[in-house]
């Protein structure tokens, strides 16, 4: 076992761990899949499935979590709306419907759970690069 795999199992229930278990079969059922794919459906499955490991380690607790599992379920474009808007409701998941404050709360935990995400992909790209 490799000490990257080592240090995850270490806190068998934190966040990056439950993270990096979920996103490593996400990618394990990816390369399963039909490998004749183009790059822009590669990325956009990666994408999808970093997103879905993400949501489904926070749960429904959060609303940024319950609007990314919506937009995996629905797979509608989405509708431009034009005139003033702020940004970071664009940034959040779900924020177009959140008051301000319960949006700064969001923002705070979606920034954690993206910190999080990258810190777990930069051990899993370490991990394979150095197998290389």
């Amino acid at each position: 076992m490799k000490s990257t795999d080592k240090s995850l199992l270490k806190n068998p229930s934190s966040m990056k761990t439950k993270l990096a278990l979920r996103f490593l079969r996400s990618m394990k059922k990816l390369m399963n899949k039909n490998n004749n794919t183009t790059y822009s459906r590669r990325y956009r499955a990666i994408r999808d499935a970093a997103y879905a490991s993400m949501a489904s380690v926070v749960g429904p607790n959060k609303a940024w979590s319950r609007a990314l599992i919506g937009k995996r379920r629905e797979r509608k474009n989405r509708v431009v709306r034009r005139g003033r808007k702020l940004v970071l409701r664009e940034l959040v998941p779900g924020g177009e419907s959140m008051d301000i404050c319960r949006l700064l709360n969001e923002t705070g935990d979606y920034i954690k759970c993206l910190r999080a995400q990258v810190q777990v992909m930069r051990k899993i790209v370490d991990n394979y690069s150095s197998r290389l």
